[in-house]
């Protein structure tokens, strides 16, 4: 081959690199050119094809042995004499970066970035600048690195390669994104317009993966991952060593946030020794503890967190994942309940708590670094400070506009609430698990129902008036007769006058109830003079029978039953029904609903003494069955399962005879399960009963429908659905 057709190749290799973006070309071209060039012994075209093999990136040949011959190519190039000082400048910036990034370092190109400026090329600072910046992801370097992204876009300005200015723009973009600052996004609309422009693939690729780093921020966790399936596909074409790696991560995070990641753990257990990592990349084994926690199996999850930083953390090298790793090793210590883990991790996190934790050239992220804190601060038993980070955790998400973290915050800060917080934050969870549900639903999220482990060793003990942790294995009963379940084990309670004092208590989960208020509630008008030695020999029994599971604490005043409100299936069941009130109806629904509607095991309060304020709390419990009956059965006629609806309501009628909007459901369910002189029967028997019992007629929206059925009016087919605005809100705990 003549000159003129290395030269040829060697055009066609920098064409692919710096104009097209199609690295994988780009390498294929410089193969040759160096193959030739070696063929005809001319050193100098061999540097330019070993200097063009190196790519657009750091580390682009993820191959140890594939990165080590063309290093070793780059080495030899640079020593030959007689090549332009541009030549040599570039291949020393490369090597320089080469060498730093294996090793985590950032001395060798930062000298070699000094020379550059002082020796003035702009194609050479510019090369020299983005390499430079490649070298410093960690998160102790964003200051640096957006100087260098600016100087880069200056440098660009003289660059006669229109990639250069494009990695200028790309780098401030990251840097953005990787410091959650509010304007982010801004740029990264300026940058996609210049990528139209330019259609360069390489820059293109990391564009598509921020696109899906913000469509899983967004929510929209089905449509990312169809995105994330894309953006592999594109990297693939273009070459890119990330390819593969990205796609991993961008699917683990959609997974984490919708709750199926253990169905990654067979995977994640062959790819976190892939050779397509990079060396510094231990994320995939701080990701395989969080799947194997999650899938219950902690030999795997404290083997894996065993190989982080080869044991120490404190050795893991800064990079570009360096964030989501220790991420992971919160979730993953926090579900070993490995305090000495934690402390480490809260310890190298705490400096970095106003960051995101965001991994890579920001292509995914998990939302405000002070969640990991949070947990980890709970994990070591500190509560105080865990909620303070949590509570920063809700602000950040909702900054960063990331609503399943900023939903999974909540979560979480709730449930610390419940189990550590004083009796207002109490108050105040509850409705922050509402709105938490809410959002998981609206997201497609399935939230933990224990967020945090239970019944550690290290927990700090809770102050006086606050609660411990939510017990393992422990329930107590109120939705059919009183019991306690431990373990799966039901115990039944014997004698009205202990069941009553269970269920008060239980109906005060975490609260202090005055003894006088259950000598009242337990004996009524007829106290007789031992009822106060009697009550305390029922706490005796209570607490014999809990095994201190789930301690009676005794106070001045009264008693307090130490116990996670939602291991009382009456909260379970108001926070379901209540997170299902505020939201329309979906297929979601059914199963929560389903599940809520199942803890009644019969009548509420069933076997406890007699007593107005008991009586109210069984009316309640009735009526917020009902609520819940209603709602599934509007979700039912929703999704055109008519049939379902009429079972359910069929039996709720029993036992509400004159409630006339169950009718009204019912009604339209007949109608749409083709029978509708059935559902004219309900009408005429309920308008009977109305008229026997209370002296009173239909509703006018009852009339309108019975008037629709007999006309067979085709608007009340689907989607026709009845109004279910009337049913009241969830009334609050007495």
């Amino acid at each position: 081959m003549c000159e003129d057709e290395v030269a040829e190749l060697i055009a066609q290799g920098q064409h692919a690199l710096w104009s097209s973006g199609d690295l994988r070309t780009a390498r294929a071209w410089f193969e040759r050119a160096w193959t030739r060039a070696d063929q005809q012994e001319r050193p100098e075209a061999k540097a330019v094809a070993a200097l063009g093999l190196g790519g657009l990136w750091v580390r682009e040949h993820r191959e140890d042995a594939a990165w080590a011959k063309v290093l070793a190519r780059q080495q030899q190039a640079v020593q030959q004499p007689g090549l332009p000082p541009e030549l040599t400048a570039a291949l020393r910036v490369r090597i320089a970066a080469e060498l730093d990034f294996a090793e985590g370092g950032s001395a060798r190109i930062l000298q070699a970035l000094d020379q550059a400026r002082r020796d003035g090329d702009p194609e050479v600072l510019a090369f020299a600048l983005s390499l430079a910046h490649h070298c410093l992801l960690g998160p102790e370097h964003a200051g640096h690195r957006v100087r260098l992204a600016e100087e880069l876009l200056r440098a660009a300005a003289h660059s006669s390669r229109a990639g250069d200015a494009l990695a200028g723009m790309l780098w401030l973009t990251v840097d953005q994104f990787l410091a959650g600052a509010p304007h982010a996004e801004r740029s990264f609309t300026r940058l996609r317009e210049a990528i139209k422009q330019h259609d360069h693939q390489a820059f293109g690729f990391v564009a598509a993966a921020v696109e899906v780093m913000l469509t899983i921020r967004d929510g929209r966790l089905d449509r990312a991952e169809e995105l994330a399936r894309e953006c592999a596909a594109l990297g693939e074409r273009c070459g890119d060593a990330d390819a593969a790696t990205w796609y991993r991560g961008q699917l683990l995070t959609i997974r984490w946030f919708q709750g199926r990641v253990p169905e990654l753990l067979a995977s994640l257990k062959e790819e976190v020794n892939s050779s397509a990592l990079g060396p510094l990349d231990d994320s995939l084994l701080s990701a395989l503890a969080v799947a194997a926690t999650a899938a219950g199996d902690d030999l795997v999850a404290a083997g894996a967190v065993a190989r982080l930083g080869r044991g120490d953390l404190d050795t893991l090298p800064t990079s570009s994942v360096w964030l989501v790793t220790l991420y992971g090793a919160a979730e993953a210590a926090a579900q070993l309940q490995d305090r000495p883990l934690a402390q480490k991790v809260y310890r190298l996190l705490e400096p970095h708590r106003d960051l995101p934790a965001t991994a890579s050239l920001a292509i995914t992220c998990f939302g405000s670094v002070r969640q990991a804190l949070g947990l980890a601060a709970l994990t070591t038993g500190d509560a105080p400070t865990a909620i303070d980070h949590l509570r920063h955790a809700v602000q950040d998400n909702l900054a960063l506009g990331h609503w399943p973290a900023h939903c999974l915050s909540l979560h979480r800060l709730a449930s610390t609430l419940l189990l550590h917080g004083t009796a207002p934050e109490r108050t105040e969870a509850a409705a922050l698990l509402i709105a938490a549900q809410r959002e998981a639903a609206r997201f497609g999220m399935v939230l933990p129902t224990h967020p945090f482990p239970t019944g550690s060793a290290t927990a700090r003990p809770a102050p006086a008036g606050s609660r411990v942790g939510v017990q393992a294995g422990i329930q107590v009963g109120l939705l059919g007769p009183v019991e306690i379940v431990v373990n799966g084990s039901a115990l039944p309670v014997p004698g009205e006058r202990r069941r009553t004092v269970l269920a008060v208590l239980a109906l005060h989960a975490g609260e202090l109830v005055g003894a006088d208020r259950l000598i009242d509630i337990v004996w009524g008008e007829d106290v007789p003079r031992t009822a106060a030695n009697t009550l305390q020999s029922h706490i005796s029994f209570l607490r014999r029978t809990l095994a201190g599971a789930a301690p009676i604490v005794s106070h001045s005043r009264g008693y307090q039953l130490d116990i996670a409100k939602d291991a009382v299936d009456v909260v379970l069941a108001e926070q379901l029904i209540g997170a299902e009130e505020a939201m329309p109806p979906s297929a979601a629904t059914i199963g929560r609903l389903t599940r809520a509607l199942a803890l009644w095991r019969g009548k509420a309060l069933e076997g406890v003494q007699e007593h107005p304020w008991l009586d109210d709390q069984a009316q309640r419990l009735r009526q917020l069955r009902l609520r819940g009956e209603k709602r599934l059965a509007q979700a039912h006629l929703l999704l055109r399962q008519p049939a379902q609806a009429v079972t359910l309501l069929t039996s709720a009628r029993r036992e509400h005879p004159l409630d006339e909007q169950l009718h009204e459901f019912l009604m339209l369910a007949l109608y749409r399960q083709g029978l509708p002189s059935q559902a004219l029967r309900v009408f005429a028997e309920l308008r009977t009963a109305l008229r026997e019992e209370l002296g009173a007629s239909p509703s006018a929206a009852l009339r309108d429908l019975h008037t629709a059925i007999l006309r067979q009016d085709a608007a009340l087919d689907p989607p026709f659905q009845v109004d279910i605005s009337s049913v009241p809100a969830p009334s609050g705990r007495v």
